[in-house]
């Protein structure tokens, strides 16, 4: 750090530093699922073959439960998964 002395009508100090800042390259593959290739059909017909009146007795907590492992089951099922490059 370097003091380059005060403004001319103040008291206040000019400072300058210089940071050194690197980064460190990574080379990780992400692995995230690929919307573009999923099969939204099947996944409609499944949705569409379950009797909700059925399955959404309970409490709202519990029917939420119910529907969202249903969605995630559906995604793991029918959403390919790609690799990506990593972010840095």
């Amino acid at each position: 750090m370097e003091n380059l002395g005060k403004f001319a009508t103040s008291d206040h100090s000019l400072l300058f530093w210089k940071i050194n800042v690197g980064r460190v390259e990574t080379n990780t593959k992400v692995i995230r699922f690929d919307y573009n290739k999923m099969d939204l059909n099947r996944i409609r017909e499944e949705l569409r073959s379950c009797n909700w009146d059925k399955e959404m007795k309970g409490n709202v907590s519990d029917s939420w439960d119910l529907f969202k492992r249903r969605l995630l089951d559906l995604q793991h099922k029918y959403l390919p998964k790609a690799r990506v490059q990593g972010e840095q």
